[in-house]
């Protein structure tokens, strides 16, 4: 049986990634690289946990703000 490496090499992740990011959004226009940033940025674990996460309560202000308009 082969064992792993115990190190990784980050820098030949990052450039590996970014280059098969470069290869996506070549040839495309401002509007469809940000589409496509958007669609993988929300497939990210991060995003999905952002996105899952609790409104943060609101501040004094924005409450003090509601009571005098409302």
């Amino acid at each position: 049986m082969t064992k792993r490496p115990e190190t990784l090499d980050c820098v030949a992740v990052k450039r590996r990634a970014q280059r098969a990011l470069a290869q996506a959004l070549a040839g495309k226009s401002p509007d469809e690289q940000a589409s496509i940033l958007h669609r993988l940025a929300a497939q990210t674990p991060l995003w999905k946990s952002l996105a899952r996460a609790e409104r943060p309560p609101k501040t004094a202000r924005e409450r003090a703000k509601r009571r005098s308009t409302g």
